[in-house]
């Protein structure tokens, strides 16, 4: 450690994965990294669990609720699921996170297991740069006036169970018809979840700071009903005009309602960004390459 170097970030938010055994011998690794360095470490009771609590002496184990409050930056340690949930903890607050990979695709968390001790020399040094990626804010109306707000990074689903019939749902753009998607449902993504669900039903990919919103059907009746780009200031509006048949509105994949006819979805950029931070080392394009397995 240089004496007296400026720090760019002294509360250090540490949350792992409980369920991957990886996470613990990575939470260790962070902690003796960082214990000797003018740093704060903070983390939740799961995840002070994982090295046996053998972290508590150089770790703040606080409620996870709260632990947003206390940090400048948050490192997440699991795969991009864990980091979709830390994301909707951090929820309003300008607190950027930094994903640490042991899932098996992480486009959310793009450092290795391997990169962590160089990582958190270049994280402190303020090497990293911290990008805002936009997120959506989604209201589900009911006619007795019941309102659910939901917060995505990736995007909403609406779609049908296994076993029932075609659905439709009618899509309106700042309160004009755009069509009526006739299929398995529909997915709103954000330029970030443009490589989560809407690329397995064959959406385009999009660069993940663009202010945009992605259209796209699920397995579409019509098939020259394709995937749409929009920009990213537009009102969407979803309603479902099929009696329901177990069909569920789905928040990046992790939670979600049942939907009844009638009922109306809002979908609009919320005023509020996530913040990841990021490798300028690492282009979008060499992340696309190693993910996707390009040439």
């Amino acid at each position: 450690m240089t004496e007296g170097k400026r720090i760019a970030y002294k509360n250090i938010g540490l949350i792992a994965n409980p369920i991957k055994p990886e996470s613990g011998k990575g939470i260790k690794k962070i902690v003796e990294k960082l214990k000797d360095y003018p740093v704060k470490l903070f983390t939740d009771e799961e995840t002070c669990k994982l090295t046996e609590d053998s972290c508590k002496p150089h770790v703040k184990v606080v409620d996870r609720l709260v632990l947003p409050d206390k940090v400048d930056v948050i490192l997440v340690l699991g795969g991009d699921g864990t980091f979709l949930t830390v994301a909707k903890l951090v929820d309003k607050r300008p607190v950027p996170l930094l994903g640490v990979n042991f899932g098996t695709l992480g486009f959310l968390t793009e450092i290795s297991i391997d990169e962590i001790e160089e990582s958190l020399e270049r994280l402190l040094n303020g090497e990293f740069v911290l990008e805002n990626r936009p997120v959506i804010r989604v209201k589900v109306l009911r006619k007795n006036g019941h309102i659910s707000i939901y917060r995505c990074v990736n995007e909403v689903a609406i779609k049908r169970d296994t076993l029932a019939r075609i659905i439709e749902v009618e899509v309106e753009a700042d309160g004009e018809y755009v069509t009526t998607f006739r299929g398995d449902g529909v997915i709103v993504a954000t330029p970030t979840g443009s490589t989560a669900y809407s690329l397995s039903a064959g959406g385009p990919i999009l660069m993940p700071t663009l202010s945009a919103m992605l259209l796209t059907p699920i397995c579409p009746h019509t098939l020259t009903l394709r995937p749409l780009v929009l920009e990213g200031k537009v009102c969407l509006s979803a309603k479902l005009k099929t009696e329901s048949e177990t069909v569920m509105v789905i928040f990046d994949g992790q939670e979600g309602i049942e939907l009844r006819k009638g009922d109306v979805i809002e979908i609009t950029r919320s005023p509020y960004d996530l913040l990841i931070l990021r490798d300028p080392r690492k282009s979008y394009y060499q992340t696309l390459r190693e993910k996707l397995k390009w040439g």
